[in-house]
């Protein structure tokens, strides 16, 4: 999967800026990034954009909502994650039947 990397920077800045709330949205066609709030919003945003890049944090909240939805082969998702204090980053995944796999992330000028 290859995103700019001044949107990497975007969805990092959402992410560090509510680091114990939920993040959940899309990256769309042209790397907008529309955050949603509801399990409402986020499944009209897939319906709206089906061939964005969803994007999440590890929040309980984002994994519930992001788990209550159908994923179709071919998604691709972006996470945000935290391991250790001072250990942040992103994961890229694309939906293979039921599993997300690990794909690389590149990051473009």
């Amino acid at each position: 999967m290859k995103i700019k990397r001044t949107t990497a920077n975007k969805i990092m800045g959402q992410a560090s800026s509510q680091p114990d709330s939920c993040l959940l949205g899309i990256l769309n066609a042209n790397e907008q990034l529309i955050k949603a709030h509801t399990v409402e919003e986020f499944k009209q945003l897939l319906i709206d954009h089906p061939d964005s890049i969803l994007f999440f944090n590890q929040d309980p909240l984002a994994r519930e909502i992001k788990s209550s939805i159908v994923h179709v082969d071919g998604q691709q998702h972006i996470e945000v994650f935290q391991e250790t204090k001072g250990v942040f980053g992103l994961r890229a995944y694309l939906q293979i039947g039921k599993i997300q796999t690990p794909v690389t992330l590149e990051l473009s000028e």
